[in-house]
């Protein structure tokens, strides 16, 4: 019973701050919407929401005690400008809505993939890096997540076929992994401490990036 009451005492963390961030994206596109997808009012956004991750990241680097931090804070920097470059090239060429496709199907893996590997466990992936991600959690946020960015997008009249979303789901969950082990050599816990349970943005915005870099190449694979 009280293993119950923790996970969904977890769970119900992990989506307020999921809602959180998912309202704070609806205001920001919204203001986009309201100016006629005004492409200045777009690249404004993009480019505080990027900035602010740089500055997060590198304050996290630099709180950090070992000697790795001098090569995975250029590498962590890198990898959020190409992810900026990536959601900025998708606005130019689909628009807002695949601002909201990108960022909901990572939600979606994350919500579903900790959901599932909490309630059914089993071998986990690489405990070296995560502890906490399991076979059973990744398939399951991904299926899951499949279901509902497909049903999404034909919502938002931005079809995305099974297969794009599969491949979002696998980016999504490919950018997790990506800052687990650096925030492990880095020996850090969290990013920031912005977000009650999560951390900093970056915790909850790492699949975003790599999910938006999927975005972009996942036509030509």
């Amino acid at each position: 019973m009280a293993m119950k009451i923790q996970l969904f005492s977890h769970l119900r963390e992990r989506v307020l701050s999921s809602v959180w961030m998912t309202l704070f994206l609806a205001l920001l596109l919204g203001i986009v919407y309201l100016f006629q997808g005004s492409q200045r009012i777009a690249y404004v956004i993009l480019f505080g929401f990027v900035l602010g991750c740089l500055i997060e990241w590198g304050y996290a680097c630099f709180i950090s005690t070992t000697w790795k931090k001098y090569y995975i804070w250029p590498l962590g920097s890198v990898f959020i400008l190409i992810g900026g470059m990536a959601f900025l090239e998708s606005f130019n060429t689909k628009g807002w809505t695949s601002w909201i496709v990108i960022v909901a199907s990572s939600i979606f893996t994350d919500t579903f993939a900790y959901l599932c590997g909490s309630l059914m466990k089993g071998p986990k992936i690489f405990p070296s890096v995560s502890a906490a991600k399991t076979y059973s959690g990744a398939i399951g946020g991904l299926a899951l997540s499949c279901i509902c960015t497909v049903t999404l997008g034909a919502f938002l009249h931005h079809p995305i076929g099974w297969g794009s979303a599969a491949a979002l789901s696998v980016f999504a969950q490919l950018g997790d992994f990506l800052e687990s082990w650096a925030k492990r050599h880095l020996e850090i816990k969290d990013s920031g401490n912005w977000i009650k349970g999560h951390g900093g943005v970056i915790d909850r915005t790492d699949s975003w990036w790599m999910t938006a870099i999927g975005y972009g190449i996942e036509p030509w694979i």
